[in-house]
């Protein structure tokens, strides 16, 4: 698996805000799990933003905590053991569903962890209907999907495409309303869970050690 599709679908960005290209040991020791040699890649190139102006990715490290992924895996994963059986078994659960990002109508994004990372796939799940719906590609794969038109979740909205803003890097400027809509969406602030950067993780970007 290999982020080619998606750099095919759309160009990386001039300045990517939030690009990271490690350590990657602590953020997957905080995981307790190797993370895809594809979504590496894609915070390396095209750093944090939004897609199609309607999702986005949680990225290592950033500056709001309520965008990246080890919080957000831990919140979520808390949440829906909390509200609901769960259709699939969740992060930390071997073979479990890990949350990567998450949409404007409030679907949950997750790898399907089972296997070698690089085989894993992409679930959706469906806020209305309570539903997973399952895709067999890699997370750049259904990223570039969703831009080409090849992949189309059933409860996305059908007026993704065309739109004008495939990928609009984050900023700074940016981040009080994240903390404002995280809080609407989930109830309240993000619960306590491992935090990479308690484990000697830096704020890099755009440049820093490889793992």
């Amino acid at each position: 698996m290999t982020i080619e599709t998606l750099l095919k679908a759309i160009p990386v960005p001039a300045t990517p805000f939030e690009a990271y290209v490690g350590p990657w040991r602590p953020i997957e020791a905080a995981l307790g799990t190797a993370l895809p040699q594809d979504y590496k890649d894609f915070i390396r190139l095209y750093g944090n933003g939004r897609f199609l102006d309607f999702l986005g990715i949680g990225v290592p490290v950033s500056r709001c905590p309520n965008l990246q992924l080890v919080s957000q895996a831990q919140i979520v994963s808390n949440i829906f053991r909390a509200i609901e059986e769960p259709a699939y078994p969740l992060w930390p659960a071997p073979g479990g569903l890990l949350s990567f990002g998450s949409t404007d109508n409030g679907h949950n994004l997750y790898w399907s962890c089972r296997g070698p990372p690089d085989d894993w796939g992409v679930v959706v799940w469906d806020p209305g209907m309570g539903d997973y719906e399952r895709f067999d590609c890699d997370l750049t794969d259904f990223l570039a999907g969703l831009i080409t038109g090849d992949v189309v979740p059933k409860s996305f909205p059908e007026e993704l495409l065309p739109c004008d803003y495939l990928f609009t890097p984050y900023s700074y400027r940016d981040f009080g309303e994240f903390r404002m809509s995280w809080r609407v969406s989930y109830g309240g602030a993000p619960t306590d869970g491992p935090n990479p950067e308690a484990a000697g993780v830096r704020d890099r970007e755009g440049g820093g050690e490889k793992s």
